[in-house]
């Protein structure tokens, strides 16, 4: 008798703590890896002082997005339990997790936030986190509503979240950075749009979000492949001319040639990309589910490969590489 208490009590506790893990959307959580890709970029992916710093600002932005998830949950926690899907992962809707324990953990993150800020002591970082968090929400509070806005507003914070990674760690923040990251955004938001209107129909889609009565699959085609060739363009852009140092265009990596040879590789990757919103919806609809595409594995380890090469490798002897 005793054992299948503690065992209901046990599984009460796990029920409790998979819950708290649904109202902070930790599922979520791998969007802000995109804080990481300014030390990439920045040519410092080795220096492996700068990795505790910029794993607690990690773990500060995750808790600032969370912020957002619950004042929201908070909020349409009457709709939600009328919505089929939307019930089953929101506890406040289902009544897993009670409004004061809602509460509760979003004073927690708050204090948590505060605390790091402090230790950092970085105005640009602290500038960053909230508009990380008034992005989030600007966005459940109003853009969500406003047809394109709402594909704008979800694309914007992760330039946010990019940019913290490069303020926590002292490092320039280039435009081609921000550009890119915006675009490639808003490529990867509205394929998921048309990826719902593909595997729920119209009708559906707008019983999970009303914006959809403003879009249609033509028009949202049309969106995805102007973000498509402003994309590619961009990235083209960036292998021929270079990094930008102190306001000018001048070529600062090594093999800087070589990276013109991964464009046919990031081509193939937006053309993939497109595929699988046209074939595969409930893995456009999940971008964490691309690891299941191995033509999008495959595609991007060479153009992982082409780029570690270019920024990482002194191979300047391959003249043939390089354009002077």
């Amino acid at each position: 008798m005793n054992k299948r208490i503690n065992m209901e009590k046990m599984l009460t506790t796990m029920n409790k703590i998979h819950a708290v893990f649904q109202l902070l959307r930790i599922r979520q959580y791998y969007k802000n890896l995109i804080m990481f890709i300014g030390i990439f970029f920045a040519g410092r992916l080795f220096d492996f002082s700068i990795y505790p710093n910029l794993f607690l600002a990690f773990i500060v932005t995750c808790l600032s997005s969370s912020i957002t998830y619950i004042i929201n949950d908070i909020k349409d926690r009457e709709s939600d339990k009328i919505h089929p899907e939307k019930i089953k992962k929101r506890p406040l809707a289902n009544g897993e997790l009670s409004i004061l324990v809602a509460i509760i953990l979003l004073i927690l993150i708050i204090g948590i936030i505060i605390v790091s800020l402090i230790y950092f002591k970085n105005l640009l970082f602290l500038v960053l986190i909230l508009l990380i968090i008034a992005n989030g929400f600007a966005y459940n509070f109003f853009l969500k509503k406003i047809a394109f806005a709402d594909i704008i507003g979800l694309s914007t914070t992760y330039i946010w979240r990019a940019l913290a990674g490069c303020a926590v760690i002292n490092v320039r923040i280039s435009p081609w950075l921000t550009i890119t990251v915006f675009l490639t955004a808003l490529f990867l938001a509205t394929g998921k749009r048309i990826a719902d209107l593909e595997l729920l129909g119209l009708e559906n889609a707008k019983n999970h979000k009303k914006i959809y009565d403003s879009y249609s699959a033509p028009l949202l085609n049309n969106f995805l492949i102007l973000n498509a060739t402003a994309l590619f363009v961009m990235y083209t852009l960036y292998c021929v001319l270079g990094p930008l140092e102190e306001g000018s265009i001048v070529p600062v990596m090594e093999n800087q040639g070589l990276l013109v040879y991964s464009t046919p590789i990031a081509l193939y990757l937006i053309y993939r990309f497109i595929y699988i919103v046209k074939t595969k919806p409930k893995i456009a609809r999940s971008p964490e589910k691309m690891i299941k595409d191995k033509g999008m594995i495959f595609g991007g380890i060479l153009l992982a490969i082409i780029v570690l090469i270019t920024f990482y490798l002194e191979i300047s002897t391959l003249q043939f590489f390089n354009y002077n």
